[in-house]
């Protein structure tokens, strides 16, 4: 993993459970696939099933629309009680490409029903946090309110990718496939190469306009290695 976007300062913790839903924003310092997101936190009891996503930001800070990204899990997995706070890694079920300069939301909620069965996320009540801010929901993601806080997180990009080489025939690559090949690609997530092996690239997302590269460092037994570039 490669770290991209953090804030790490903290003095308290914001108790989810049931309807209350505590989200960070975040300004990109950069475009890149957000594979990942570690929060500082514990957990009290059972909070049940543990949800975080990520959105795209409105102009006042809130999520909107559909989660981009988004995973599940079973929240006795986290750390139990204060005394074991600690960075968890949230690996999204399907990576994300973001824009530069964009502002995106981390949310998370859980299933627990009260203040003894909850996810506690570590955040500073006066955040100094200058490309993002803290809100909440106190009513399951219905309305939000903003924070002059900031919530503890981490993103990463994945620092090695692989993909699967699928034998099928689709546009005909006029050249080999070999080591420190670089390969730009458009709006699509295929490319096949004269020996008829197509190489997918992963999800990708954005304008026309946009283009993803990516460099193959690495293949064999089927299976080839990139980074992003």
């Amino acid at each position: 993993m490669a770290l991209q976007d953090s804030y790490e300062s903290n003095d308290s913790r914001y108790q989810s459970y049931g309807g209350r839903w505590p989200a960070q924003t975040f300004v990109t310092s950069s475009a890149y696939i957000i594979e990942s997101v570690s929060l500082y936190l514990y957990r009290d009891g059972d909070p049940g099933t543990v949800t975080v996503s990520l959105y795209a930001a409105d102009e006042a800070h809130k999520p909107t629309e559909a989660a981009l990204a988004t995973m599940t899990m079973t929240g006795t997995d986290l750390p139990n009680g204060s005394g074991a706070v600690a960075w968890y890694n949230f690996v999204f079920d399907t990576p994300y490409s973001l824009s530069n300069a964009t502002e995106y939301v981390i949310v998370t909620h859980c299933t627990g029903v009260n203040s003894s069965n909850d996810v506690n996320w570590r955040y500073l009540i006066t955040g100094a946090y200058a490309n993002g801010t803290f809100v909440y929901s106190a009513d399951s993601g219905g309305a939000w309110t903003t924070a002059l806080s900031d919530a503890t997180f981490r993103t990463y990009s994945p620092s090695a990718t692989y993909v699967d080489l699928a034998f099928t025939d689709t546009v005909t690559f006029s050249e080999v496939l070999s080591l420190g090949r670089i390969i730009p690609i458009g709006f699509t997530d295929t490319v096949t190469f004269s020996e008829s092996m197509t190489l997918s690239l992963g999800p990708l997302s954005g304008t026309k306009a946009e283009k993803y590269t990516r460099r193959l460092v690495a293949f064999g037994n089927d299976t080839a290695y990139y980074e992003t570039i």
